[in-house]
């Protein structure tokens, strides 16, 4: 849309003949302000921004950078009141590519705007820290699934060594013939002293 023409044309039927009558276009100025709602937090602050005017919704002409030197103020002029046809323009202004940790207020107030960057603090998302309790869980619980490999380590070694015992172990009534052979031959033995003895004594 544009909005720098300096006249505008009402026609009229006068007869047979269309007249075209020329008509200057009512200017204005829009002033554009910079506030800032952010104390404590100032040294965060972008030194400049940038705006983009708007009229009735559409991209009217070249982005504005503005800052401190210009006192976080610009004035757009000469801009057109009606379109031809004479309706109302509506001018507006878009802030392009906000600071993080600002959100933008405006308001508007005749051929003034007042741009307001309010800091807003980043509150925790839940569901991140839902994910980070449970990254952190899974971590506490990897310790425990090595202490049940290391009981199950332990306890392997343990029958292991168990086992080792039992094979070691004399089973019952493996060895108790040999005992009675020993016996016997003690009984044997002793009758056949006994029994020479009293040969010995008769004679």
């Amino acid at each position: 849309m544009s909005t720098d023409y300096k006249y505008r044309y009402e026609s009229q039927v006068i007869g047979r003949d269309i007249v075209n009558t020329a008509i200057e276009v009512e200017k204005m100025i829009l002033i554009v302000n910079k506030e800032w709602d952010d104390k404590g937090y100032e040294s965060i602050r972008p030194e400049t921004i940038t705006i983009q005017l708007l009229a009735n919704n559409k991209l009217q002409g070249n982005p504005v950078t503005i800052g401190v030197s210009e006192k976080w103020t610009w004035e757009f002029t000469d801009l057109a009141i009606r379109d031809e046809l004479g309706n109302d323009i509506l001018y507006s202004i878009k802030e392009i590519d906000v600071a993080k940790h600002y959100q933008v207020d405006q308001i508007q107030e005749n051929n003034k705007i007042t741009l307001i960057n309010k800091f807003v603090k980043e509150e925790p998302n839940p569901e991140e820290e839902e994910e980070d309790n449970s990254i952190n869980n899974d971590g506490d619980s990897e310790p425990t699934n090595n202490n049940d490999g290391n009981s199950n380590h332990s306890e392997e070694a343990h029958n292991d060594a168990k086992k080792e015992t039992t094979e070691n172990l004399p089973v019952v009534g493996q060895y108790s013939g040999f005992w009675l052979i020993l016996v016997g031959a003690a009984l044997l033995f002793g009758v056949v002293l006994l029994v020479k003895h009293k040969q010995e004594r008769k004679k």
